[in-house]
């Protein structure tokens, strides 16, 4: 078993000594996660035996799915002696095994965080409004977060799903640089199965990139969404779409025909590892009660009829002193959006408003 542990290839040995943490939920998409986690934990433990049943049970339940196929793959080649014959398929493929490692990387290294994950929450969004629903993408994690109000009206976490993101990483900037963008944007359409292609998957929600503040920055592009996957791929790699937020097709169907998620549906996509790590400690819960405050009585003495109920405030992800303010008016679906930017004196001031009136379908 010693030499087994020494030549193992770099997939099979980027898994941490630390324990496995994982919850384990009633829902194909984690539980085949939570699958593959064990097999990855196996292999950490030596139980080459036990890794390899997992990941036979993956491949023969999702024959499409690449990162289980490899692993099975490299179990094999080593069980039987043919390192040299690893190492070539490795090396004769560069990056499809470097995008299938770089993904059990990003698979191992969430497994490590305690589920529900609600920083990312808690840091950007200091109210709420009355939506429904709420969805969260957390681009250093590859992880996207859907949050439900319940029945005592607050938000919770309900689900998490490991996506895809751009190939050029968090942030974008101009058409065609295939990175995703960061910032707070709205589910603008629903487009079924029936009027996506097939690099969509079951279907798609588009989302409002550019917005208000991307224009104000110069930055330039379109069409990103939330998305499936292709029907012969179980899931992309961490780094493969241009620019979209991509996730597995039976994901995407839970997504779509478990929770509302009408027109204007809040979508935040940070990117928490850096940000965080940044973190202006001035903005505590005193300081954002303030900041509640002053957006509040401004509201209230420049709109008739705002319910401050139905405001919804965020921090803007990206940027130090930015808040994006939403709330709807009178008619109906119609919303209006504000940026509040932060002056050298301390002061907050709306720098941008605009309204959007779209009508929207969930059942299209």
């Amino acid at each position: 078993m010693k030499k087994v542990k020494k030549f193992l290839p770099p997939l099979l040995t980027c898994v941490l000594a630390s324990s496995l943490s994982f919850a384990s939920v009633a829902d194909d998409v984690l539980l085949a996660e939570k699958q593959l986690l064990s097999g990855l934990k196996s292999i950490q433990t030596l139980s080459v035996d036990r890794a390899l049943d997992e990941f036979n049970d993956l491949t023969e339940r999702y024959p499409n799915y690449k990162l289980a196929q490899l692993l099975k793959a490299d179990l094999l080649a080593l069980k039987s002696g043919q390192r040299a014959l690893l190492d070539n398929i490795h090396t004769k493929n560069p990056r499809t095994v470097g995008r299938l490692q770089n993904e059990a990387l990003v698979r191992w290294q969430f497994s490590q965080s305690e589920f529900p994950n609600n920083r990312a929450f808690e840091r950007y969004v200091l109210k709420m409004g009355e939506q429904p629903n709420f969805v969260l993408a957390d681009l250093s994690e590859n992880r996207l977060y859907i949050y439900e109000r319940d029945e005592q009206e607050k938000m919770q976490q309900v689900a998490n799903y490991y996506i895809s993101m751009g190939r050029a990483g968090a942030g974008k900037k101009r058409e065609g640089d295939r990175g995703t963008p960061l910032g707070v944007y709205h589910i603008v359409e629903l487009l079924p199965d029936s009027e996506v292609s097939e690099l969509y998957g079951i279907g798609a929600l588009p989302i409002n990139y550019p917005n208000d503040w991307d224009l104000k920055k110069g930055r330039t592009g379109s069409g990103i969404w939330l998305h499936g996957t292709p029907r012969d791929t179980y899931i992309r790699d961490p780094n493969a779409s241009r620019g979209c937020v991509v996730l597995n097709n039976k994901a995407m169907e839970k997504l779509l025909a478990m929770y509302r998620l009408p027109f204007e549906t809040p979508f935040l996509i940070v990117d928490s590892l850096g940000e965080l790590a940044d973190a202006d400690d001035s903005m505590n819960q005193s300081s954002n009660d303030l900041v509640l405050l002053e957006v509040k009585n401004w509201l209230n003495s420049h709109y008739v009829s705002v319910d401050w109920d139905r405001v919804s405030v965020y921090r803007y992800p990206e940027e130090k002193d930015l808040l994006y303010v939403t709330f709807p008016t009178d008619l109906e679906n119609q919303w209006v959006h504000q940026y509040w930017q932060r002056g050298d004196n301390g002061d907050w001031k709306m720098v941008i408003e605009s309204q959007s009136d779209k009508d929207f379908d969930t059942k299209a």
